[in-house]
């Protein structure tokens, strides 16, 4: 078994990293929980013309610096995508020590193996996506409770109005809480969709 990776994804010195969640359960790819964190950090730039005194004649040079103000046009472009990627990486993570010395290239969410060992890779890999999304119940409701408790950590205020929604005021402007449609949760929908991954022909091809 390989020893537990401690993760950061933004460096310390960073003052925007701005966090999307946090994983305690057991890692894949360890025996103890690696509290794994992970952070978004798209800061502006600014350009700054500056030109060496080492050289005579030299011409100037445009570089751009970071400043302490977050892009929030890049982060809602990349915040899906960004999410998308990082969980197709731990379904890799998952599956590498299923593979028992087993043959394996991969690119990103792209799969290969020797002929002998093609049906094999089928079932981990199913197996692993299984393990993402269902293990602790359904991963929408993990990532529901994480995203909302963030939410409520940055509220002056968080109240229930007399329709049973639930609010929170931050920066004077009140935000409902959305809830996740039962269908989507539910147990039996949970069966249906594992069941339909372990029975689908073309999950990977």
């Amino acid at each position: 078994m390989l020893p537990t990776p401690k993760y950061e994804a933004t460096p310390p010195w960073d003052p925007l990293g701005t966090p999307l969640g946090r994983r305690g359960r057991q890692h894949p790819l360890g025996e103890e929980g690696s509290g794994l964190k992970i952070n978004l950090s798209t800061r502006l730039f600014k350009s700054e013309l500056t030109q060496t005194k080492i050289i005579k004649n030299s011409k100037p040079v445009t570089i751009k610096l970071p400043i302490n103000k977050l892009d929030k046009k890049k982060i809602l472009r990349g915040f899906m995508p960004n999410l998308i990627h990082s969980l197709d990486a731990s379904n890799i993570h998952i599956l590498i020590p299923k593979l028992n010395n087993h043959p394996l290239y991969t690119v990103h969410d792209c799969f290969a193996t020797i002929p002998n060992y093609m049906s094999d890779l089928n079932i981990y890999i199913k197996e692993a996506f299984v393990e993402i999304y269902f293990r602790d119940g359904n991963y929408l409701n993990l990532m529901h409770t994480s995203l909302v408790k963030q939410i409520k950590d940055h509220a002056s205020e968080i109240f229930i109005n007399n329709k049973g929604d639930e609010y929170v005021k931050i920066k004077g402007e009140d935000f409902i809480i959305p809830k996740i449609p039962v269908e989507f949760t539910s147990n039996e929908h949970n069966k249906l969709f594992i069941n339909g991954i372990f029975k689908s022909k073309f999950f990977i091809n």
